[in-house]
């Protein structure tokens, strides 16, 4: 059990610090977001237009008083998907302060600190069949690319988020894992 928690929190430390590096020194992430020359303006547009933090795609159908399976709401989507068809959309997400507070360095290396336990969690379900350091290498960094495809490059698919802001992501998502899955190998190896 000893070995089985120093491996997840080392591997969790790495994941923290690559992704802590990848956005605050290296040059990954210099244009994952777009300057916008009249932001001041956009700012105080969104701030006197919007109700208040959250996401907002534009445009779509008016959804806040709406029951899961309400028939009308689908219609009125499907009318709006017409209308608005070949135009532009924007994907504004809206928050009232960008401070950071400790709470999110906390639960961010919490978030890591639960996505290496499980992958720990599964290479001990795994571990008989997986008998040399690639193999478990490759095992991690699979876990890499599952999560790279199944959060990053959907969002590309389905709400159109542009390359130029995912690419840093799944490149994130690829390298950490195989970083931390280097490491997990090589010490669950010994186990």
């Amino acid at each position: 059990m000893k070995k089985f928690t120093i491996a997840t929190l080392v591997g969790a430390i790495i994941l923290f610090i690559y992704s802590s590096l990848s956005w605050m020194v290296s040059p990954l992430h210099i244009h994952t977001f777009h300057y916008a020359p009249k932001q001041d303006s956009i700012m105080n547009f969104l701030g006197n237009n919007l109700p208040g933090e959250g996401a907002y795609l534009l445009p779509t159908t008016d959804n806040r008083n709406v029951g899961m399976f309400d028939s009308k709401y689908r219609e009125a989507t499907e009318d709006n998907m017409k209308k608005n068809e070949n135009k532009p959309i924007a994907v504004v997400f809206y928050s009232l302060s960008d401070k950071m507070s400790p709470m999110q360095i906390v639960m961010g290396f919490l978030i890591d600190l639960f996505a290496v336990m499980f992958a720990v969690v599964i290479f001990v379900m795994a571990k008989d069949k997986l008998n040399t350091f690639f193999m478990r290498w490759w095992m991690f960094l699979l876990i890499g690319f599952i999560v790279a495809l199944n959060s990053h490059l959907m969002e590309l698919n389905w709400m159109h988020y542009p390359w130029h802001y995912m690419k840093g992501m799944v490149v994130d998502t690829i390298v950490e894992w195989g970083l931390c899955g280097a490491w997990l190998a090589w010490y669950l190896g010994r186990v």
